[in-house]
């Protein structure tokens, strides 16, 4: 038993031991980049705006910073803000029809949203008049082709402009209300891809190069400038950053998809879980102590009947040996039959002869016999015998 325990230890030592090398082999592996279009705050991947999003203070200081985690007709139900900017930035945003009026109506209010897009719904597009050429997919590796962008406006416009040679995009406006736009930047070939359009008291500006506006650009050499030159178009006030319209914005309907969705979280419950499977696969089985052999039970009152008969006989006292026999007789009789042995001797015989199926005349033998017990004080050895003889018959034959 010892040293099945002490094997058991080592075995546990041993797995929770590779548990730990592989938590830290896990911890410490580097990962591969992920170049997945994400554009939500949450993520600080190539594609993702963490950073971007932690530099609006430094644009609009002094300012709240609001995230919207909703559609634009729940955020802004109840009334229409004014003086606020909203920035919208995603490979695709895809505004249905009520969204469309919602997004005209807070403009035509006197605010200014930012929309940095390669594509847009279908009722936006017929509203502003407006069309987007989409290029290839952004260009993940360096190489000799290159894109830049540039500003119009002089006070902004660098001598090289911006330049990017990876994780880029060619879009480019075809289309737009040359009445009410005023085109802010261009691609280094003179392509439309910065514009903003007046509409009632406020202003829409579009980039149709999103992936300008994430993490690896803001730490990519100088593109951050390109970021920080484009968003000054907007005024200092507050601002309302979207995290609804992303495609990596996370769908989480439960505790448990929360938790696995981040890293740290994860990992924990990896742990956890493993912890409770060592419990149960180790501790688990019934703990107790070593159960004591229990001998049979011995039945001590034949024992005793035994010497106290020896007893008996070994002081000759063969009338008080024969006494007990017939009170043990009608014991027999009252608990085997339901006798009562106090009723008058021929009914008893009676009776016992009825039930026992035995003749009356060897009852009343039994019961003569023990009637000169009565009578004198000492029998003889013969005497003895012959009555431990009838009542061994009655016994033996009795039903």
């Amino acid at each position: 038993m010892a040293e099945k325990s002490k094997s058991n230890r080592i075995l546990t030592g041993i797995l929770i031991g590779g548990l730990l090398v592989l938590i830290v082999v896990i911890a410490i592996t580097p990962r591969p980049v992920d170049w997945s279009l994400s554009f939500s705050r949450r993520h600080d991947t190539p594609m993702g705006t963490r950073l971007v999003y932690r530099m609006l203070p430094q644009l609009f200081p002094n300012q709240d910073i609001i995230v919207s985690h909703s559609r634009l007709i729940d955020f802004l139900r109840e009334a229409t803000p004014i003086n606020s900017n909203f920035i919208f930035i995603n490979e695709s945003l895809e505004f249905d029809q009520s969204e469309t009026e919602r997004l005209l109506e807070i403009v035509s209010a006197g605010n200014n949203i930012f929309l940095a897009t390669s594509a847009v719904s279908d009722e936006l597009a017929d509203t502003l008049n407006l069309a987007i050429l989409k290029s290839s997919a952004p260009i993940l590796s360096i190489g000799s082709d290159s894109i830049g962008y540039h500003f119009t406006n002089r006070r902004l416009k660098s001598a090289y402009g911006s330049w990017y040679r990876k994780a880029a995009t060619s879009n480019r406006i075809t289309s737009y209300d040359t009445l009410r736009t005023t085109v802010l930047g261009h691609d280094h070939l003179g392509n439309t891809n910065f514009i903003r359009m007046a509409f009632g008291n406020g202003s829409l500006y579009l980039n149709c190069n999103p992936v300008a506006f994430t993490n690896y650009h803001l730490l990519s050499g100088n593109n951050s400038e390109y970021i920080f030159k484009s968003l000054s178009y907007l005024p200092v006030e507050s601002t309302v950053w979207d995290e609804n319209y992303k495609i990596g914005a996370p769908l989480i309907d439960s505790e448990m998809k929360f938790v696995l969705s981040r890293p740290a979280l994860r990992m924990a419950w990896y742990v956890l879980f493993a912890g409770i499977l060592l419990v149960f696969v180790f501790q688990g089985k019934r703990r107790q102590r070593i159960i004591p052999v229990i001998p049979k039970p011995v039945n001590t009152s034949l024992s005793f009947i035994e010497t106290i008969g020896r007893l008996y006989f070994s002081r000759q006292n063969h009338h008080g040996i024969a006494s007990k026999r017939f009170v043990y007789f009608l014991e027999y009789l009252r608990s085997h039959y339901f006798l009562d042995t106090s009723i008058p001797e021929s009914r008893l015989i009676e009776e016992t002869a009825r039930k026992s199926g035995i003749p009356e005349r060897a009852i009343a033998g039994i019961f003569k016999m023990a009637g000169n017990l009565e009578r004198v004080n000492q029998i003889s050895q013969e005497d003895l015998q012959q009555f431990n003889r009838q009542i061994d018959f009655f016994y033996r034959n009795c039903r």
